[in-house]
């Protein structure tokens, strides 16, 4: 489960101690679901700017809390700032943060995973690069951490099928599953107008075709018309299987472990919907035995409504 909130810098009354507080509350809720390894999104620049002591008593609790539950946490790297002009000087950066940030933790640190930067959008080559300079400098002062690596495009599945394994060992290679698009993040502020369409269902109804609602008119133009297109054959518990099939596929050529460190869908789809997309995703990642992590507990995506009430 994503446990999100530290990364949310944008809202100015973000306050450190009432966060963990609340996160440390929603482990302790989860664990008893059967929850047994958390990622938390962090920024960690802004994270590193406030009182370093403050920071280091509420990282230590959280660690303090998991290992007494013995489950695990991963700590992700949000709002890193990784651009293709920037990056051969941000990832020193980068990779110094996050040995700013592991120094704080008392201890070992067995039950924590690092998600180096998420959603990179630089191109393949270049993330690479500066992945390899991060790990590499990580592992010089810890060099059993364990580290999950996602690909460019937004931790893309298909960036990551196309790759290759990265000369390190202890790697976790990760994607990011919000497909169909069209659905997963329909009337999203954010988006632009390709998600402009709402009440659009899941599955796609197919014996009662009039259900789907007309594509928007913002959303003539962009890429939303291919999808609402193709949303026949894209919005199936079918394709979910066939397009994660495809990165297990990848998993088991290379040898490697890979986690889906994000999936889930908007709360402007309907609850129904939602929870048929949800067991979807859910039942086509356990058939490869891939860990999934639902983005998210609270927020625009939240699922604590769908999955623990009746």
């Amino acid at each position: 489960m994503n446990l999100s909130g530290l990364e949310r810098t944008w809202n100015k009354s973000l306050d450190l101690t009432s966060q963990v507080k609340s996160i440390n509350e929603q482990i302790t809720f989860l664990y008893e679901k059967d929850y047994k390894i958390y990622r938390l999104p962090l920024d960690i620049d802004f994270l590193l700017s406030t009182d370093k002591q403050v920071l280091k008593k509420k990282m230590n609790i959280l660690i303090k809390l998991t290992k007494k539950k013995k489950v695990n946490l991963v700590f992700a790297y949000f709002n890193h700032d990784l651009t293709q002009d920037n990056y051969k000087q941000r990832a020193k950066e980068i990779a110094a943060n996050w040995l700013q940030l592991l120094n704080l933790i008392k201890g070992n640190k067995d039950n924590l995973y690092i998600d180096l930067a998420n959603e990179p959008v630089i191109y393949p080559r270049e993330w690479e690069e500066a992945a390899s300079v991060i790990i590499g400098t990580i592992r010089d002062t810890y060099p059993d951490i364990k580290i999950i690596y996602g690909a460019s495009n937004f931790n893309s599945m298909y960036e990551l099928s196309r790759s290759r394994p990265l000369p390190y060992d202890n790697i976790i290679y990760a994607f990011h599953f919000y497909e169909p698009y069209i659905f997963t993040h329909q009337g999203t502020s954010w988006t632009g107008n390709q998600t402009a369409t709402v009440n659009i269902p899941f599955p796609y109804p197919g014996s009662a075709p009039e259900k789907m609602p007309p594509l928007n008119k913002k959303a003539m133009g962009t890429q939303a018309e291919i999808n609402y297109r193709d949303y026949p054959s894209t919005g199936t518990c079918q394709a979910m299987d066939d397009k994660i099939a495809l990165i297990h596929h990848w998993a088991q050529e290379n040898n490697v472990e890979v986690w889906c460190t994000e999936y889930g869908v908007t709360i402007n789809a309907d609850r129904e919907s939602r929870i048929h997309y949800l067991k979807c995703v859910e039942q086509a990642l356990n058939r490869y035995n891939i860990k999934g992590f639902v983005w998210e507990y609270e927020g625009n995506f939240e699922v604590k409504d769908i999955l623990f009430q009746d």
